[in-house]
Formats: structure tokens, C-alpha cells, sequence
């Protein structure tokens, strides 16, 4: 039966076919899982902050949005620029005191972009914050990085 109907009728069912597969793989809602806010290096990282520094408060992974916004007028091409630099960007952690930053906190191990974080340094030092830099294969202890973070300037 199928040889005796013409290839366009059934080029036109084969595209149809198509098309209902697209439409449905188009129309798939997104699919999302439970992450964890810190590798087990950064929780027992972590750790030795807050015996560093215990009377802090130490937030992670904090969006570095919400410690700097762009100088340029609002809604102008430079601030976008600048904006879609930096955000989708976060810091490892930030310490604060009496709700005010201390010192940005980054554990450098092999997902670190080196030229990525050279980048993100230079826009918060710019802005005034401290940024304390520690090598995931050397652990200090609390005492070096309370030194570290409230070193004088």
C-alpha cells in the first residue's frame, strides 16, 4: 500500500514527523537539580575561616554584582558593557563585620581561570575591597589567614 501513494504525500507525513518532534523538544520545560554551595575543599576551607576570623560573618559564593555596579549612567551601552563583564561572576567568599566587608576571600584551585581572576581582582580592588588570595595546595592555618585577612594596609 505504501508504494502506491506519491513520495510528496509522504516527504509531507516525514516532515510533519519532523516538526512534531522539534515542536515537542522545543516546548520541553527546563529540568534543574540541587547543587551544593561548596566543593568539600571549600567546606573544610570554610571551616578555618570561620575559626579565623569568629567574630565575622563569612558569606559564600556571593555574586560580585552585589558588591559592585558598573560607573556609567544606568541603561547606557558602557554600563552594559561593563556590566556583562562581571555578571555572572561570584567570589568564593566575602568576610564582613558589623556588616561591613573586610576582605574577599578566593581559594585558588584547578577550576580558577588565573587570567579570568587577574580580572575580577582588578575590578574590586578598584572599588576598595580587599581581596586575600589562598592556594588550594597550600593550607594555611586560621592563625595566617586572620593575618592575612586583616593585615594593614
Amino acid at each position: 500500500m505504501i508504494e502506491n501513494l506519491p513520495w510528496s504525500w509522504l516527504a509531507g507525513v516525514g516532515l510533519l514527523g519532523v516538526l512534531f518532534v522539534l515542536v515537542l523538544l522545543w516546548t520541553r520545560k527546563p529540568r534543574y537539580r540541587r547543587a551544593a554551595i561548596m566543593t568539600d575543599n571549600e567546606r573544610e576551607f570554610y571551616q578555618r575561616l570561620l575559626a579565623a576570623c569568629p567574630e565575622c560573618q563569612i558569606w559564600p559564593q556571593v555574586p560580585i554584582l552585589a558588591l559592585v555596579r558598573p560607573d556609567a549612567k544606568e541603561g547606557s551601552r558602557a554600563f552594559w558593557i561593563a556590566f556583562k563583564r562581571i555578571s555572572n561572576t561570584r567570589v568564593d567568599w566575602v568576610v564582613v563585620r558589623d556588616l561591613e566587608v573586610v576582605a574577599v576571600v578566593e581559594l585558588d584551585d584547578r577550576s580558577h581561570d588565573a587570567r579570568k581572576d587577574a580580572q575580577r581582582d582588578k575590578v574590586l580592588r578598584s572599588c576598595g575591597y580587599r581581596v586575600v588570595r589562598f592556594s588550594s595546595s597550600r593550607r594555611p592555618d586560621p592563625r595566617q589567614i586572620h593575618a592575612a585577612v586583616f593585615r594593614p594596609d
